[in-house]
């Protein structure tokens, strides 16, 4: 058994410290040399049949070399599974030998010291998470609300039908079209027949639906518009464009009265507009309370990282970012192969994936280590009638009595930590301040706080964490 210590380290690593005995060493050589020596083959001798001090004097060295790192591999998986959690390495980091090289060579009769060093889970000092007060935006489910939704069915459950009279706004037009030289002749390379938009919505190269508004199907046009030096179109930019436009359609949504009927073809289970509107309220306020709780997270953590301090390894954001990848992967359609490809890649689409997931990664990893630190402290309890729930939904009961020890203890670390988001809730106060927003106006508000909020976090990114505190 080899003789260790442990220390902490910057950056929540650890090292872990070993000597290993000569004598350990050159038993384990000795061993090692008789294996090969009976399953090796050499030049001139049969399998099995050459001597020892043979195999010594032609791969001594290397088997040397091979027992002692497997000495230290071995005694140090060994040795790290008696240590407490916050000593253990984290299963996906690669622990290192410090001044590997200034070990060797190794030789006979001289002990080994090495120094193993690896990433941790987070050691955290928490700041203050109960008690706090915050304002958050002021809302409630309005009855405009309900007739925007009311009229966003409307629209989905539209007639489309053709019309006789002129174009208006969100009519849908078929238009033929071409851009005319100085001379007024047709730019053959700009034609484009039986385009169809919807007027008003501006998707047009050109943006040209004011200028269609009163046209009908039949009539021919020549516009002529001038693009400034801002359009976001860079082969109109500061051109002045003269078209040939020939309306060939024009079609109008008709939209469907709001009374019983309407509310049944929506749903067979609605009687009346009433109950179709108590739906929507319904749904609606269960979204609210959704963004509402997001809203009340985003400020507690926000909190919370600030005045708490932990490192967070890159061995752990590089794991987290990578989970973060598969699941964007797979949520397009990915094969699990292709994953492992992209994932393991460094070309551009892979860094710009890693790139673009990685905030969010890191983000979600900061949560976790600060409600896994608010968990340390017993703030929270799972009922005997969640646990034994748990515990049957899991048919912990068919396995052997270890595995379903730990498979216990594993169900209630994981249902003590779904509590504490709901706990910080409880034990903080939150101040509704401001007008009162109605959905649709408290949607707009809310992502512009998650905006600012990922635009103050990405900008501290770049940042020390003693400018940042500073700040």
């Amino acid at each position: 058994m080899a003789d260790i210590k442990v220390e902490a380290r910057e950056n929540s690593q650890k090292a872990l410290t070993m000597t290993i005995q000569a004598s350990v060493i050159e038993d384990a050589y000795k061993s090692r040399l008789a294996k090969y020596a009976k399953e090796m083959t050499f030049k001139g001798f049969r399998k099995g049949k050459t001597p020892v001090s043979i195999v010594e004097r032609q791969i001594g060295d290397y088997v040397r070399e091979e027992v002692t790192y497997d000495l230290i591999n071995d005694n140090f998986e060994s040795e790290v599974k008696k240590l407490e959690f916050a000593d253990q390495p984290l299963a996906y980091a690669k622990p290192v030998i410090e001044n590997e090289e200034a070990l060797k060579p190794f030789v006979k009769d001289k002990d080994i010291t090495a120094t193993i060093v690896y990433d941790v889970f987070p050691a955290v000092k928490l700041g203050q998470y109960k008690g706090l007060s915050f304002d958050v935006l002021n809302a409630e489910v309005k009855d405009e609300d309900i007739s925007k939704e009311i009229e966003s069915l409307r629209e989905q459950n539209a007639d489309i039908l053709t019309k006789d009279g002129a174009a208006a706004d969100k009519d849908i037009v078929t238009v033929d079209y071409c851009e005319l030289d100085e001379n007024g002749a047709e730019i053959e390379s700009t034609r484009r027949n039986d385009f169809t938009f919807t007027l008003g919505s501006s998707y047009n190269q050109y943006k040209i639906d004011e200028d269609l508004k009163g046209m009908k199907a039949g009539d021919s046009k020549t516009i002529t518009k001038t693009y400034g030096e801002d359009e976001s179109d860079s082969s109109l930019r500061g051109r002045t464009v003269t078209l040939s436009v020939k309306m060939t359609k024009v079609k109008e949504r008709v939209l469907p009265e709001v009374d019983d009927d309407f509310a049944q073809d929506i749903k067979e289970e609605y009687k009346t507009v009433q109950d179709l509107k108590d739906s929507i309220r319904k749904d609606l306020e269960g979204q609210l309370d959704n963004y509402s709780k997001n809203e009340k997270y985003l400020k507690l953590f926000t909190a919370l990282e600030e005045s708490s301090e932990f490192v967070i390894p890159q061995s752990m954001k590089d794991f987290a970012i990578e989970n973060e990848m598969r699941s964007y992967l797979r949520q397009i359609g990915r094969t699990n192969e292709d994953i492992e490809k992209l994932i393991q890649a460094n070309d551009p689409m892979a860094m710009y994936l890693r790139s673009m997931l990685s905030q969010r990664a890191e983000e979600g990893l900061r949560q976790q280590v600060i409600m896994n630190a608010i968990q340390q402290e017993h703030v929270v309890t799972v009922s005997d009638e969640e646990l034994e729930k748990a515990y049957a939904d899991n048919k912990i009961d068919t396995l052997d009595e270890d595995t379903k020890k730990r498979a216990q203890e594993e169900i209630r670390d994981s249902l003590e930590f779904e509590k504490i988001p709901d706990y910080l809730i409880e034990n903080n106060t939150f101040n509704k301040t401001g007008d009162v927003l109605s959905f649709s106006d408290y949607l707009d508000a809310y992502y512009k706080l998650m905006e600012e909020a990922d635009q103050k976090k990405a900008g501290n990114a770049g940042k020390s964490e003693e400018e940042t505190k500073t700040e």
